[in-house]
């Protein structure tokens, strides 16, 4: 069976300061082509619960970066900035696909902007 075009690659629930954000990586792949964003969207605090009682899994938070080693490739994908808390977000895989926040100051953030850094697609409004 071929693979599909479009997959979702890591996947988790951010807790921030009582908030919650759904984190899903978009993998669209063809020859030539490789696209993958990480998209958040904020829900309610319901929703999350439904989620995580579902078998989704909060996203690990870290106080230092992950490194790769081999077998495992890790990939700096954005940065996301809420309630004036600043993560940069990393995609680890191996043998499977997650995502992995590490906390920043908010100046150290900015700079990153700044210098071309991506800020993570968020979608603030719950559905």
């Amino acid at each position: 069976m071929a693979s599909s075009t479009v997959e979702i690659g890591s996947r988790c629930i951010i807790r921030n300061q009582g908030r919650f954000f759904l984190l899903a990586e978009i993998e669209a792949k063809a020859p030539g082509v490789e696209i993958d964003p990480i998209i958040i969207i904020r829900l309610t605090n319901d929703q999350a619960r439904r989620l995580l009682r579902g078998g989704l899994k909060l996203c690990p938070i870290r106080n230092t970066r992950p490194r790769s080693t081999p077998g495992l490739k890790v990939e700096f994908k954005c940065i996301f900035i809420d309630r004036g808390r600043a993560f940069s977000i990393f995609d680890v895989e191996n043998s499977t696909d997650n995502a992995v926040l590490v906390r920043i100051s908010l100046q150290r953030a900015r700079e990153l902007i700044r210098r071309g850094a991506r800020r993570c697609t968020v979608i603030r409004r719950p559905f």
